[in-house]
């Protein structure tokens, strides 16, 4: 894929990212969706994110979260790895492998104590979850005098796609976006339109909220117009994107004649003409950043399409307006 390619990229993965930088919501998913034997034993009150996209030479795995907690009255940490193919990944233990290695050598140049990594792997792809939760499951036939020279670790496997949608309701009803985003991930990957538009009804949000999972689903979700249309209204993107909704829901003469033959196409339909895609990524700067004239003037002048789409996407976990901006390349 070329560098220059803007297009919206992993917006799974950046939903999850988002959803997690909520502590509030983390300490939720440890508290219900681990283990009781290994959540009982963390410090909840004590626990705080650690940006892995800071730790040197682990550039490929940017989007996982971290968490350093007490484990058992000793300093540990928490590895969530996220995992959205329609297949499972064989490589996922590689991976755990390789952030553990890159933690415990930074600790060791440090002279710090090394600190335990227990690796939390999420899924919620079509396929059901194959791959061996223990390191040395990967050999085959190992001997059984080899096997004390093998790296061995195991990891916790949270597979949204077998727990029911009332079980994680239940155990997510304090953390609204928590619920609506773990729902809604599993219902994209299953494509239950229906589920979607149940959860959509259901789910108190704010208003950031709401349009971060009505990006989302424009990113994700592979379906007609109109059934685009029922599910924003559901989550009142009318209410708190009027203009965007006002976009999806009426089809105007103008986008018609520009659209042609993508009329029927869903993200052509959604974001409509280049005007629609400045109006829609201003709303959002505006909402969530606050825009000067000047900034919305920049906006006006990008014509790229690509470019813009690329802007809008980024409002998922950016810090700053700056952030989207730069993406515009002017």
């Amino acid at each position: 894929m070329p560098k220059d390619d803007l297009t919206p990229k992993d917006p799974h993965d950046r939903l999850f990212k988002r959803v997690m930088s909520e502590e509030a919501n983390v300490r939720q998913f440890i508290k219900e969706f681990l283990p009781k034997d290994i959540s009982s034993q963390i410090d909840l009150k004590e626990m705080k994110l650690i940006p892995t996209e800071k730790v040197k030479g682990y550039n490929k795995y940017y989007m996982d979260i971290a968490v350093e907690c007490y484990i058992s009255d000793r300093k540990g940490q928490l590895y969530f790895v996220f995992e959205h193919k329609s297949y499972p990944d064989p490589g996922v233990l590689l991976q755990i492998l390789s952030y553990m290695t890159v933690t415990w050598d930074e600790q060791r140049k440090k002279n710090v104590s090394l600190t335990p990594i227990i690796p939390v792997v999420i899924y919620h792809g079509l396929s059901s979850w194959n791959i061996t939760t223990h390191f040395q499951g990967q050999f085959d036939s190992l001997n059984e005098s080899i096997k004390p020279y093998i790296p061995e670790f195991n990891y916790v496997l949270v597979d949204l796609t077998q727990i029911p949608n009332d079980e994680i309701e239940q155990k997510a009803k304090s953390t609204p976006f928590l619920m609506g985003s773990l729902l809604l991930m599993k219902l994209v990957a299953l494509h239950d339109i229906e589920g979607i538009i149940r959860i959509a009804v259901i789910i108190k949000l704010s208003e950031e909220e709401r349009i971060i999972l009505i990006l989302y689903l424009f990113y994700t979700l592979d379906v007609d117009q109109d059934t685009m249309q029922r599910i924003v209204k559901e989550l009142g993107g009318e209410k708190v994107m009027p203009s965007f909704a006002e976009k999806l829901i009426k089809q105007g003469e103008e986008r018609g004649k520009i659209e042609g033959e993508k009329r029927g196409e869903i993200k052509g339909t959604i974001i409509g003409t280049i005007k629609g895609k400045q109006d829609l990524l201003i709303k959002l700067l505006r909402r969530k950043f606050g825009l000067s004239s000047s900034d919305e003037m920049t906006i006006r002048s990008v014509t790229d399409e690509v470019k813009l789409d690329a802007a809008a996407e980024a409002i998922f976990d950016a810090k700053s307006k700056d952030e989207v901006l730069k993406l515009l390349g002017q």
